[in-house]
């Protein structure tokens, strides 16, 4: 705590009392189920983060109108008091205040409403009647009679969430939602009391916050949250964000919570890897200057030190954390404890975002994460020593054997791991030599400290074959001997010219001054914008378009499962588009390689064979399993288990989970 004195310090918002200044960010599960109701999964995931020892968490956004519902927590009825009333009193019962989101998605739902049940009763209302970029939708425009009755209908919303014994309520009016359609010139276009001029564009926005001020009463703490800046030509600014702040404070606000982003800058809202930390505190720190009232700042912030000195600085009033949570909800614990070195990091991967399941037929069942396998599986992952302990060996020394070893002998198994290199990682291991990516190694570090803690027992540099497993005669074996670099089957891709992003990441292979990249998921875009960096001439090739995935598998960010055209991140992949096109990187998609020769590569685009010149010719078309020894040992071991790559290439996140649910399961 002496090492942290500000971030765990008392603070104060409004009448609230918080024992720290950290807060967790409304960052959703994805846990309620098909109507909107909270589920158990829900509540479990918000304990798990107050037990951790957050001051104050901000629950997911909650839809305050029957036809403004969208894929979120449902807030429109009374009908629902009962289930947010159950959350609330869980996250209390564990030392944290508890505040809920109140939410409209104005012109957004033209597609989101296709995620809900009964689509056909969203009524699709927007500031202006401004086509959304994702569909090409336009809402029509709200009239006064609508605005009256949104304003009102998110006054009785927070007067749900004050029935139902929160702390706190906050208003979303960030991130491209309602509120910041008014807000931004791009998509306000009015030419009556709530648009035209920066004033009058903060016009709905403050009628918001004051209509929930009177339903909630004077006591009761009011957040307004809101992009500082959308990042986008000719948007929201911060210069028009620091003028109109003061109003929202005027319309009793009794804290802005500042975050950026529209929907068509979602990469500064959920920055990755890419970004560097703090990346928006700037926007906190200009606003602070201009208000009386606390301000709380978020976006890559997952270092104890970093809060520390923004907090000491006056750049802000509190911390927000969002993902930083849910890859260790006990760090604000560990934090305070002295035992920094302990949190597992998060590392900004971006694949909690990914979500599994279609809504509303087969609703996700929460977020999932790289760092943390049991997010949004808290109560069915919580660690239960074996009745009978085993003898386990565990072949592979990448995310999903460490993981599984770990896991096992923290239940008390005697779990023997063996690698063939002479470190732990594996691919990851690779990835973690990555431009940006140097924070992946966390990862890596943290696995190391859990097997030493558990009492595995290591042997690096060893090579196992079916006779050595038989004769060690193990009770369980678990094989997660990874994959390899994938190869194009194409005439000259074995020349002398060709090498494998692999090994120009690590160093290993030289590239000359003109590059063709042939793969256009992440490890080709990122290999691409590396060597860009360094000067080349870089050109990007992809059989498919660009971000996906086809038919190949093993790529570092694929949504996992089976099936074809798997995208990336959104994020992520439109912060590397953005980046290759900064460079200079020439990207030619849909054109499969048909030939590699000794000064160049031959691909087909638009049906023509076109001929692109390079001195070196960098592959990234995925991986290979190698499962070999799987197969090899079937029948020879009493239990027999295949994780991570050498069952299916896949992402880092199948890895832990497929580790974290064998070491469980033995």
């Amino acid at each position: 705590m002496a090492r942290y004195p500000k971030l765990f310090e008392a603070g104060r918002i409004g009448t609230m009392e918080l024992k720290n200044r950290l807060v967790m960010a409304p960052m959703g599960s994805h846990a309620w189920d098909a109507e909107g109701n909270i589920t158990d999964r829900m509540i479990d995931y918000y304990v798990e983060r107050a037990k951790g020892g957050v001051g104050f968490i901000i629950t997911c956004s909650s839809s305050i109108l029957p036809e403004s519902r969208a894929d979120r927590v449902a807030n429109y009825d009374d009908k629902f008091i009962p289930g947010l009333s159950r959350m609330a009193r869980a996250i209390q019962e564990h030392g944290a205040k508890a505040a809920m989101q109140v939410v409209h998605h104005g012109r957004l739902l033209s597609y989101l409403r296709q995620q809900v049940l009964r689509p056909e009763e969203i009524d699709v209302v927007g500031a202006s009647p401004v086509p959304n970029t994702s569909d090409g939708m336009a809402p029509r425009e709200a009239s006064q009679g609508d605005i009256a009755h949104i304003v009102q209908g998110y006054a009785e919303a927070a007067r749900r969430i004050k029935d139902a014994g929160y702390d706190a309520v906050e208003i979303h009016g960030g991130h491209g939602y309602l509120i910041t359609q008014f807000l931004s010139p791009l998509t306000n276009k009015r030419s009556d009391g709530y648009g035209g001029t920066v004033e009058k564009r903060a016009r709905f926005a403050c009628e918001v916050i004051s209509a929930v001020r009177g339903k909630v009463g004077a006591r009761f703490p009011v957040s307004f949250r809101l992009s500082g800046s959308d990042f986008l030509p000719a948007g929201i600014t911060i210069e028009d964000t620091v003028r109109q702040a003061p109003m929202f404070v005027e319309a009793r606000a009794d804290a802005l919570h500042i975050s950026a982003s529209a929907r068509e800058s979602t990469p500064w809202q959920f920055a990755c890897y890419l970004f560097p930390d703090g990346l928006i505190v700037h926007l906190a720190e200009a606003i602070k200057k201009v208000v009386r009232v606390p301000v709380i700042t978020v976006g890559k912030i997952n270092d104890p030190g970093l809060a520390e000195r923004i907090l000491q600085e006056g750049k802000a009033d509190f911390i927000a954390m969002g993902r930083a949570l849910l890859a260790d909800p006990y760090l604000p614990n560990k934090a305070r404890e002295g035992q920094v070195d302990e949190i597992q990091r998060c590392i900004y991967c971006n694949n909690c975002l990914i979500l599994e399941g279609k809504p509303p037929v087969d609703m996700p069942k929460g977020r999932r994460c790289t760092v943390n396998p049991s997010l949004c599986r808290e109560k069915e992952f919580a660690l239960k020593p074996t009745g009978k302990a085993k003898r386990v060996m565990v072949i592979g020394g990448g995310l999903a054997g460490m993981e599984a070893a770990r896991t096992a002998a923290q239940r008390g198994h005697q779990v023997s791991l063996y690698e063939k290199d002479d470190d732990f990682g594996g691919q990851w291991k690779i990835a973690s030599q990555q431009d940006s990516k140097e924070i992946y190694a966390t990862l890596t570090a943290s696995l190391q400290r859990g097997l030493d803690k558990a009492g595995v027992r290591v042997y690096l540099k060893t090579e196992v074959t079916p006779e050595f497993v038989v004769k060690e005669s193990p009770d369980a074996v678990v094989v997660a001997t990874g994959a390899t670099p994938r190869r194009l089957d194409v005439p000259g891709a074995d020349g002398k010219n060709v090498v494998q992003a692999s090994d120009v990441i690590a160093n290993k292979a030289a590239v000359g001054g003109s590059v063709v990249v042939v793969g256009g998921r992440a490890v080709g875009m990122e290999t691409a914008l590396a060597l860009a960096k360094r000067g080349k001439k870089v050109s990007l090739v992809t059989m498919y378009r660009l971000g996906e995935n086809g038919a190949q598998q093993g790529s570092e960010f694929q949504a996992g499962g089976g099936g074809h055209s798997r995208r990336m991140e959104r994020n992520i992949f439109l912060r590397l588009r953005d980046e290759l096109i900064e460079y200079g990187v020439r990207v030619y998609p849909d054109s499969p390689v048909r030939e590699i020769t000794e000064n160049g590569v031959y691909v087909v685009s638009d049906r023509e064979l076109m001929f692109l010149k390079a001195d070196t010719v960098v592959l990234a078309v995925g991986a290979c399993p190698q499962n070999r020894l799987a197969e090899e040992l079937k029948g020879k071991v009493p239990e027999l288990y295949a994780i991570g790559d050498c069952r299916e290439p896949r992402d880092a996140r199948a890895a832990t989970s497929e580790g974290a649910e064998v070491g469980r399961q033995v």
